[in-house]
């Protein structure tokens, strides 16, 4: 009852604040989302180096896909950490990636890259480092650039999210074999 006794100014101030209001809490709001990315990051780099310095024994199979695959599975406290997946040479590229889990979640995918066709002469090598939190790249690095990622969502199809479901190495090996 009251908004309809307003003035056409009281109307236009009211506006105005309202306006001012929502952008501050929008402002608010992107600043809140990006002091919690920096401390998701900050999170998961610590996750990351808590798994590595851990002297944590890998349970290791090997299989022949294209080449010979190598794969370590790292366990803390019965729980699957980390999987690191040496896939060998193919052509003239070698390629290894490593998947950090937290409680049975992607949280970090490092891809190592070693070759290719368009390096003749030399030993080309990139570095991709990804952020995750809840199947969403919050940052993405190549070479420790910062840059656009190439996969930017971890379906629950994607072999990073299979494998730590995966319970035998004949499970481990048509994943990543494509069986």
């Amino acid at each position: 009852m009251l908004a309809a006794c307003q003035t056409k100014e009281q109307k236009n101030n009211d506006t105005v604040r309202h306006g001012l209001t929502d952008t501050v809490a929008d402002t608010s709001a992107a600043i809140l989302k990006a002091d919690t990315a920096v401390d998701t990051i900050t999170y998961i780099k610590q996750k990351v180096e808590h798994i590595n310095t851990q002297n944590i024994q890998p349970e290791h199979t090997e299989f022949m896909c294209d080449e010979r695959m190598k794969v370590d599975r790292y366990f803390e406290n019965g729980k699957l950490v980390k999987i690191s997946v040496d896939f060998g040479t193919v052509g003239d590229v070698y390629a290894k990636e490593d998947y950090y889990y937290d409680n049975g979640k992607l949280i970090f995918k490092y891809e190592f890259v070693e070759g290719g066709p368009a390096c003749e002469g030399c030993i080309k090598k990139n570095e991709y480092r990804s952020y995750v939190a809840d199947n969403k790249v919050i940052k993405y690095l190549k070479d420790k650039n910062q840059e656009r990622c190439r996969t930017c969502v971890f379906e629950p199809k994607a072999k990073e999210n299979k494998l730590i479901k995966a319970k035998s190495n004949q499970e481990i090996e048509a994943i990543l074999c494509r069986r």
